[in-house]
């Protein structure tokens, strides 16, 4: 069961960004000035979202996972995820994080029905990590990702943007992290999405060119299927524990199988990560639209979920990356 979509389609996935603030900087994911923060009154209270995600569940979601900028800087958020994991029809409740307060906040975290946990990280090297987040964070990161495979948050994956000329030189690291933490990692083409990505193409490496990387280094790759992998591409690596996982949307182009629609912190549905239609779900005095509305909205935002994105680097998005949750 799921909500109808072009291409044969049913969407049963559905990512919140529960805040738009984040503790980190990322290049790649906002500009170098910043991004200016929703107001707090014009953030989704968390009764809203737990109603929202109601009427989706009943609607055939069975997926949330919940987002930021960084979900963990949100005051209240083990409320909202003890309350939402226990509403009929969910399968699996996830959090997308940077893993710099998952340290401490991980035993939480899983007492409270999180299933799994994905952390962004792009880079092993503290200097170069500096650079990426313009944050000194790196051992708080490594640690959080003690603390989820401790609680058992698995599996637990790494989502790893590779930037040519700056952190390419790191893919077989990242091989052998995988290897020593019995964990997946997954290599994530570079996407123009107004960051300082945005006008860089040489900085774009390709999934084949990472793959040359590891299977030139003698790594041999044994194609698996994984649940929850969403658009990945999953590998085993001969002889170990270790998983790799390759994204590809600009150079194998996934949209007609995404499943998934998105929920602004300010109230949003977004039909696809990398287009400006959104669909508000507040009527004009700032109040959440009626349930039946609301699932009315949530089917429109479905229909109109597109068979290809238009990722260009003319393409101007309203939302930078943080701002939408990945």
């Amino acid at each position: 069961m799921g909500i109808n979509a072009s291409c044969n389609r049913k969407i049963d996935y559905l990512r919140i960004s529960i805040t738009d603030r984040c503790n980190f900087r990322c290049r790649y994911c906002m500009p170098p000035e910043g991004v200016e923060y929703k107001e707090h009154d014009k953030i989704m209270r968390y009764e809203e979202i737990e109603r929202f995600v109601k009427i989706a569940l009943a609607a055939g979601i069975k997926k949330i996972r919940i987002t930021g900028g960084e979900p963990l800087v949100r005051k209240g958020v083990l409320s909202l995820l003890e309350n939402i994991s226990t509403l009929p029809g969910l399968k699996e409740l996830s959090m997308t994080s940077n893993g710099f307060y998952l340290k401490d906040k991980a035993p939480e975290l899983k007492q409270a029905g999180l299933d799994r946990i994905n952390i962004s990280l792009d880079t092993l090297k503290p200097s170069r990590f500096n650079k990426i987040t313009r944050v000194a964070g790196l051992s708080e990161v490594i640690a959080g990702i003690e603390a989820a495979k401790k609680v058992n948050l698995n599996p637990v994956k790494l989502n790893v943007v590779i930037i040519r000329d700056f952190n390419d030189d790191e893919v077989l690291d990242f091989v052998e992290f995988s290897q020593q933490k019995a964990i997946q990692v997954r290599f994530i083409e570079l996407m123009p999405l107004n960051g300082e990505s945005k006008d860089k193409k040489d900085q774009y490496i390709s999934t084949t060119e990472i793959k040359t990387i590891i299977e030139e280094a003698g790594h041999k790759l044994k194609p698996i299927e994984m649940t929850g992998s969403g658009p990945a591409q999953n590998y085993q690596l001969a002889g170990s524990q270790g998983k790799i996982g390759f994204i590809s949307p600009l150079s194998h182009n996934f949209c007609d199988s995404c499943n998934r629609l998105r929920l602004t912190a300010d109230g949003y549905l977004k039909p696809c990560l990398a287009g400006n239609n959104e669909i508000k779900l507040y009527d004009e005095e700032g109040n959440l639209y009626p349930d039946n509305i609301l699932a009315q909205k949530l089917a429109e935002a479905s229909s109109l979920k597109p068979s290809s994105h238009r990722l260009t680097r003319e393409q101007k998005l309203a939302r930078n990356m943080s701002q939408i949750g990945g």
